[in-house]
């Protein structure tokens, strides 16, 4: 059985991926796996890297391959990771999924789009649901998402692993100044969403036409496609196939 590794984004870990998991492992058929990134999730005692590169390695060092074949869906600075591990370690995965992410050959203020900046400055001075809540204001759309009972929980999840401002702040770094990758053999397919009010869908048809790869637009969704439409994103992995 083919096995998937999902890499979450900024200041993220594998809980907030929430019902997605599931959702792609039944549509395609396929067994499902989530790593954190160092200092996030089940690794909060740690402290980031600076680097994507880095944050790639420790990921990698810490997934059992097995004798299993792999395939990667990675979102946002989890999609830097992503391009970079197939950059620079080419035949590990099968084919990878990049979702709204960025490099720096996207200018500054479309891979952070000025509204999203308060949060990510002054965001480590609100109370955690607060801050939890307008994440997610600024990153889904699905009007039939219950966003204060989802701030809650998310906050819940800062309760037992909360990261340091150290590795928020790596990791800031390690986004701010990842590069694109020069060549990928890996198969890729690019998706993103027009209504993304954290980075500009710009950087995703940037990535599509650096690797010529396939590339699916969600015409109502925010940055976080996963939450907002899971089904879509198994739907354009199962077409993608083929």
């Amino acid at each position: 059985m083919t096995r998937w590794l999902l890499l979450r984004g900024l200041s993220r870990e594998k809980r907030h991926w929430e019902q997605f998991p599931q959702i792609f492992a039944e549509s395609l058929g396929v067994q499902v796996d989530c790593l954190d990134a160092p200092g996030f999730g089940t690794e909060f005692d740690r402290t980031s890297p600076a680097s994507i590169s880095s944050i790639t390695d420790d990921i990698r060092s810490r997934l059992d391959r097995g004798n299993d074949d792999w395939s990667l869906l990675s979102i946002s600075l989890g999609g830097m990771i992503g391009l970079d591990w197939c950059a620079r370690y080419p035949g590990e995965f099968e084919r990878a999924v990049i979702i709204n992410s960025s490099t720096a050959s996207t200018p500054i203020w479309q891979r952070f789009r000025p509204s999203s900046i308060p949060n990510l400055i002054f965001g480590r001075f609100r109370a955690d649901v607060p801050r939890e809540r307008a994440i997610l204001a600024q990153t889904a759309n699905n009007s039939d998402l219950d966003l204060d009972a989802l701030s809650q929980r998310w906050a819940g999840y800062l309760q037992t692993q909360r990261p340091s401002s150290a590795s928020i702040g790596r990791q800031i770094t390690a986004a701010v100044t990842f590069r694109m990758p020069t060549h990928i053999d890996t198969p890729l397919l690019v998706l993103t969403s027009t209504h993304d009010r954290l980075v500009s869908s710009s950087a995703s048809r940037t990535i599509s036409k650096r690797f010529d790869a396939p590339i699916a637009v969600h015409p109502t969704a925010g940055h976080d496609i996963p939450l907002d439409d899971g089904g879509w994103i198994a739907e354009q992995v199962k077409q993608w196939i083929g």
